[in-house]
Protein backbone atom coordinates (compact mmCIF):
# COMPACT_ATOMS: atom_id res chain seq x y z
CA UNK A 1 0.00 0.00 0.00
CA UNK A 2 2.63 2.16 0.89
CA UNK A 3 4.32 1.63 -2.67
CA UNK A 4 1.18 2.43 -4.59
CA UNK A 5 0.73 5.73 -2.70
CA UNK A 6 4.10 6.68 -2.72
CA UNK A 7 3.67 5.99 -6.79
CA UNK A 8 0.25 8.05 -6.95
CA UNK A 9 2.00 10.90 -4.49
CA UNK A 10 4.90 11.14 -7.18
CA UNK A 11 2.57 11.14 -10.73
CA UNK A 12 0.41 13.68 -8.62
CA UNK A 13 3.23 15.91 -8.56
CA UNK A 14 4.39 15.49 -12.17
CA UNK A 15 1.30 16.01 -13.50
CA UNK A 16 1.00 19.65 -10.97
CA UNK A 17 3.85 20.45 -12.91
CA UNK A 18 2.19 19.50 -16.29
CA UNK A 19 -0.51 21.09 -15.78
CA UNK A 20 -0.30 24.17 -13.73
CA UNK A 21 4.41 24.45 -14.50
CA UNK A 22 3.91 24.06 -10.28
CA UNK A 23 7.70 23.61 -9.21
CA UNK A 24 6.47 23.45 -5.67
CA UNK A 25 4.11 20.72 -7.14
CA UNK A 26 7.08 18.35 -8.61
CA UNK A 27 9.65 19.08 -5.66
CA UNK A 28 6.91 18.57 -3.11
CA UNK A 29 5.92 15.37 -4.92
CA UNK A 30 8.71 13.97 -5.71
CA UNK A 31 10.10 14.29 -1.70
CA UNK A 32 6.99 13.09 0.27
CA UNK A 33 6.15 10.11 -2.87
CA UNK A 34 10.32 9.30 -2.68
CA UNK A 35 9.87 9.00 0.92
CA UNK A 36 6.91 6.94 0.55
CA UNK A 37 8.52 4.72 -1.62
CA UNK A 38 11.77 4.21 0.61
CA UNK A 39 9.32 3.35 3.18
CA UNK A 40 8.00 0.38 1.63
CA UNK A 41 11.54 -0.26 0.40
CA UNK A 42 12.40 -0.13 4.40
CA UNK A 43 9.08 -1.96 5.23
CA UNK A 44 10.03 -4.89 2.71
CA UNK A 45 13.50 -5.46 3.96
CA UNK A 46 11.34 -6.20 7.80
CA UNK A 47 12.51 -2.69 9.13
CA UNK A 48 10.22 -0.89 11.67
CA UNK A 49 11.57 2.36 10.42
CA UNK A 50 9.90 2.09 7.45
CA UNK A 51 6.77 1.53 8.58
CA UNK A 52 7.18 4.90 10.85
CA UNK A 53 8.38 6.63 8.17
CA UNK A 54 5.37 5.71 6.07
CA UNK A 55 2.92 7.06 8.94
CA UNK A 56 4.74 10.12 9.50
CA UNK A 57 4.87 11.19 5.92
CA UNK A 58 1.20 9.71 5.26
CA UNK A 59 0.20 11.75 8.29
CA UNK A 60 1.95 14.76 6.65
CA UNK A 61 -0.08 14.55 3.56
CA UNK A 62 -3.28 13.80 5.13
CA UNK A 63 -2.59 17.60 7.16
CA UNK A 64 -1.85 19.14 4.31
CA UNK A 65 -4.59 18.04 2.15
CA UNK A 66 -7.02 17.50 4.78
CA UNK A 67 -8.27 21.19 5.44
CA UNK A 68 -8.17 22.01 1.40
CA UNK A 69 -10.61 18.96 1.22
CA UNK A 70 -13.20 20.61 3.54
CA UNK A 71 -12.78 24.55 1.29
CA UNK A 72 -13.08 22.62 -2.08
CA UNK A 73 -14.87 18.89 -2.34
CA UNK A 74 -12.31 18.15 -5.49
CA UNK A 75 -11.55 14.55 -5.51
CA UNK A 76 -8.30 15.10 -7.55
CA UNK A 77 -6.02 15.12 -5.71
CA UNK A 78 -7.24 15.92 -2.40
CA UNK A 79 -9.68 13.51 -2.11
CA UNK A 80 -7.48 10.72 -2.98
CA UNK A 81 -4.57 11.74 -1.11
CA UNK A 82 -6.83 12.33 1.88
CA UNK A 83 -8.34 8.50 1.64
CA UNK A 84 -4.71 6.96 0.34
CA UNK A 85 -3.25 8.31 3.08
CA UNK A 86 -5.58 7.09 6.12
CA UNK A 87 -5.55 3.73 4.36
CA UNK A 88 -2.14 4.10 4.27
CA UNK A 89 -1.91 4.63 7.68
CA UNK A 90 -4.07 2.21 9.02
CA UNK A 91 -2.46 -0.81 6.90
CA UNK A 92 0.68 0.39 8.49
CA UNK A 93 -0.68 0.64 11.78
CA UNK A 94 -1.91 -2.47 12.07
CA UNK A 95 0.66 -4.64 10.66
CA UNK A 96 2.86 -2.62 13.17
CA UNK A 97 1.21 -3.78 15.78
CA UNK A 98 0.82 -7.60 14.33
Amino acid sequence: MTAIFGAFVVFGGVMGYVKAQSKASLIAGSITGGLLLLSAFLIARGMTAGAILGIVVSLLLIGQFGPSLKKKMKVMPNLLVVILGLVTVATLVVGFFN
